[in-house]
């Protein structure tokens, strides 16, 4: 007998649909080997570190699915409801200093998977899309320039077209530095539109919002 395969058959399996991909993934609990982890997404100020772990978990935990595949709030998103299922639906979110519980199932999301063509002037445009988590774990940091970084898929110059992982890091920075001072609005826009979850909560009767990349995660 396979005692670990017997063991593997004996975890529970639930389903979700994601909001975004609107794939429906299966998914069991944490296990104790998920533990070093959970520690580091919990603890860790590195976000890269964080994020890397979480992906590992959701390897480690879902079938049906390639992981890197998804958009981060997809991500994002499952690994809460795994959470939901290994250890409660509570989150302790600290925020500016104050604990704050939420509920898991109050987090919303929002805005939907994006591709939009930038119209840069002279027969140049710039091909955008919405990252997947492949796209962001190869990122040095996730400041901002960065996160543009990993939005642009292709430029097209006068009908050909350059793919942007054939460039050097260097060589992207150059291209990117010599845009036109227009296309930062451009940018922000999109960001502002990419898919992401959201929760409202109350602070000495004021309501705040928590968003964005791994906000969720740095409950102590």
């Amino acid at each position: 007998m396979d005692l670990l395969k017997e063991l593997n058959s004996l975890l529970p399996t639930y389903t979700v649909d994601l909001p975004f991909s609107k794939k429906e993934v299966e998914y069991t609990p944490f296990r104790i080997k998920d533990i070093k982890n959970l520690s580091i997404i919990l603890q860790e100020q590195n976000k890269q570190l964080a994020f890397s772990a979480m992906i590992d978990i959701l390897k480690r935990n879902t079938k049906n699915v390639d992981v890197l595949d998804l958009c981060v709030a997809d991500a994002e998103f499952l690994f809460l409801k795994i959470r939901s299922k290994s250890v409660d639906e509570i989150l302790n979110l600290v925020y500016n200093k104050n604990k704050i519980k939420v509920n898991i199932n109050e987090i919303k999301y929002r805005n939907t998977l994006q591709e939009r063509s930038l119209d840069i002037g002279n027969g140049i445009f710039l091909q955008l899309k919405t990252p997947c988590v492949k796209d962001i774990i190869r990122l040095k940091n996730f400041e901002k320039e960065d996160m543009i970084k990993s939005l642009i898929k292709s430029f097209t110059v006068k009908n050909e077209i350059y793919e942007c992982n054939k460039f050097v890091p260097e060589e992207f920075k150059e291209l990117l530095n010599n845009l036109p001072m227009s296309t930062i609005s451009q940018f922000d826009s999109f960001l502002k539109s990419e898919p992401e979850l959201f929760v409202h909560i109350n602070i000495e009767n004021e309501i705040k919002e928590v968003a964005g990349l791994l906000n969720f995660f740095s409950y102590r």
